[in-house]
């Protein structure tokens, strides 16, 4: 996918798979995008014919996002303390959300996931949910251990006391 000026497409819509297991693809008007990691995760019978049919009839279209744009996710997802959160699938969808960004007039991110819901918003993506509500602001998560109250932007374990540090997201 080549970077040209935005307009190219007036609106896109990204899935991710829990967006694909309820045939959104066959609901939307627009057409939508996945990554192959996201269509490998679609396994029941059900959702795999639908994701067919969506592919067949040119409503779904698969491809891969750009190695940059894999990058510059990565790099937002660091920065606000959500990398940690990320699977694979879920960074593929946000790097190309970010690709598709710059050639659609507006992309919207459709999943569950609120650690996908934050950084799709931070990259300047819309966001809406399936079965759950969307986050409406982008926030920084930071992350306390609650024995000794140390702070880090980063997932894991104090390096003080050796507790699991607890996310809490910041405006």
């Amino acid at each position: 996918m080549s970077s040209s000026s935005k307009g190219v497409c007036n609106e896109a819509y990204v899935l991710d798979a829990a967006a694909l297991f309820a045939s959104l693809p066959l609901r939307l008007h627009d057409t939508c995008y996945t990554t192959p990691l996201v269509a490998t995760e679609v396994i029941d019978r059900e959702s795999r014919k639908s994701l067919e049919y969506a592919l067949v009839s040119g409503k779904l279209v698969v491809t891969e996002p750009p190695r940059e744009s894999i990058e510059e996710v990565k790099k937002a997802a660091e920065n606000i303390g959500e990398l940690s959160n990320l699977s694979g699938a879920d960074i593929s969808v946000l790097a190309l959300a970010h690709s598709l960004l710059s050639m659609c007039s507006k992309v919207v991110v459709i999943t569950d996931d609120k650690s996908v819901q934050n950084v799709a918003l931070h990259l300047g993506a819309q966001v809406h949910g399936i079965k759950r509500r969307a986050i409406r602001k982008p926030r920084k998560a930071t992350y306390i251990c609650p024995a000794c109250g140390y702070k880090s932007n980063k997932a894991g374990t104090c390096p003080i006391c050796g507790h699991k540090l607890h996310k809490k997201l910041k405006n």
